[in-house]
């Protein structure tokens, strides 16, 4: 759920299916999706889809059958989650298209107000995060309604605002017509990377809220602290592409240091973060790091792998990459190693247009460093679009953190591509749920599917 204020630009199709060749390049935008205009009548009070039977439709490519893409049970892929709680509710079913799903989260009037309506989630990593973001939100919208905060509100407007108006997020543009979802990453191997870069220079990506966070002016000694450690206490990524959240987030901080307040003397109560990815997850380094500091660490990373200052830039000021999640990027490239490839792997994440996309390439990393520390070290890296490892012992990995992966006409011309059958010793490493005939079929085309976090 990218909460955003506007009008929502419902996705014009699911994330592309992540194994295949060539997938949807025309999903929603990764940054924050935004409210209907009819959110007043949210698309949660339809009843939910039916469950899609998964039935062969036509002869698969490979000798099998494909299926169409079901509709999944949301809690089967999240069972230790909450569906709903105080000021939303997710819808219990999503559709999928092959790897990944489609979710449905509807934002109450009570804890959000004027962004309350429907919002989509285009991959189960994004829902996580949104999720987790929820409490803390609620937390923020209860803390400004105090008597305490209400006595910081009327210090604050005492006391000088240089750049007030810079701290408040206000809700991005919609960009269209750009291939945004991760399945695209799959379709780049015919094109050029000069066409990769121009595409993605003219998209503001997903992260624009973070971005626009970053760019903020305030300048005011403490207050990027204050910041950091208010969200810190509310478990949630200060750097977050989420427009309410960090608008709220804004705001709170700034009457809070604006008064001299502490944080454990304006919460009362802090909520827990229901859920959190390992890569979503910012570590003590993002919370205790100012963000210009962080921002010269991941510079200095880049250059240490070999990327141009051009190079950095685009990587550094692509809004589609949250800050958080860029040093995530440059510590799991640097785990990795000095090995080939790695420069290109550092390169194709600065140019993604979406945070789904750099979610995506990011997370395939962090699985690879494990793989590296479990299994066999990583030798090499090659990135034709997705992220593809080999290591020590002569394996060909694919890292795909999926959804839910059934077989699709698009999934079998991925795996059946004559420039993957060529790899020996191939593994795909799956982290979501798949069916059995996409397993079968899988393995019946030299596939050793492994499954699981």
């Amino acid at each position: 759920m990218n909460l955003n204020t506007g009008s929502m630009k419902r996705a014009t199709g699911l994330l592309s299916v992540l194994l295949a060749g060539f997938l949807l390049a025309s999903c929603s935008q990764t940054s924050a999706p935004q409210p209907s205009q009819t959110a007043q009548a949210p698309a949660a009070q339809a009843a939910p889809p039916p469950m899609a039977s998964v039935q062969p439709s036509q002869p698969g490519a490979a000798g099998g059958q494909y299926e169409e893409p079901p509709v999944v049970n949301v809690a089967d892929l999240l069972p230790a989650a909450p569906l709903s709680g105080p000021g939303y509710s997710v819808q219990p079913q999503a559709p999928t298209n092959g790897a990944m799903g489609q979710y449905t989260i509807v934002a109450d009037p009570s804890v959000f107000h004027d962004d309350a309506g429907t919002y989509y989630v285009e991959s189960l990593d994004m829902l996580k995060i949104r999720l987790s973001e929820i409490p803390a939100i609620a937390e923020l919208d209860s803390m400004s309604k105090t008597d305490v905060y209400a006595k910081a509100l009327a210090t604050s407007a005492v006391r000088p605002v240089t750049a007030a108006a810079n701290m408040v997020m206000h809700p991005m543009d919609t960009v269209t017509g750009l291939p945004s979802g991760v399945g695209d990453l799959f379709g780049r191997v015919s094109m050029g990377a000069g066409a990769i870069a121009s595409s993605a220079s003219s998209s503001f990506g997903s992260g624009k809220a973070a971005g626009q966070a970053g760019n903020a002016t305030i300048t005011a000694l403490g207050y990027d602290q204050m910041r950091r450690d208010l969200a810190h206490k509310l478990h949630v990524d200060p750097y977050s592409s989420d427009p309410i959240l960090t608008k709220k987030l804004n705001s709170v901080a700034w009457v809070m240091f604006s008064a001299r307040m502490t944080v454990s003397v304006a919460m009362m109560a802090v909520p827990g973060s229901m859920i959190i990815t390992a890569v979503t997850a910012t570590n003590d380094l993002v919370y205790q790091t100012p963000r210009a500091d962080l921002i010269i660490l991941v510079q200095k990373k880049l250059k240490s792998f070999g990327l141009s200052q051009e190079e950095i830039v685009a990587f550094t000021t692509n809004t589609a990459i949250p800050l958080s999640l860029q040093v995530t990027a440059v510590k799991d490239l640097e785990a990795l190693g000095n090995i080939p490839g790695r420069r290109a792997a550092a390169v194709a994440i600065g140019n993604m247009m979406t945070e789904y996309q750099a979610r995506f390439l990011v997370t395939s990393l962090h699985m690879l460093v494990q793989w590296s520390q479990r299994q066999s070290p990583i030798t090499g890296l090659r990135v034709p679009g997705v992220i593809i490892a080999r290591d020590q012992n002569g394996a060909t990995i694919l890292p795909a953190p999926v959804d839910f992966v059934s077989w699709t006409p698009r999934i079998a011309g991925f795996v059946t591509d004559p420039q993957m059958l060529a790899m020996h010793h191939r593994v795909i490493w799956i982290t979501g749920q798949m069916t059995p005939l996409a397993r079968q079929q899988l393995s019946a085309n030299g596939w050793n599917v492994r499954q699981g976090q």
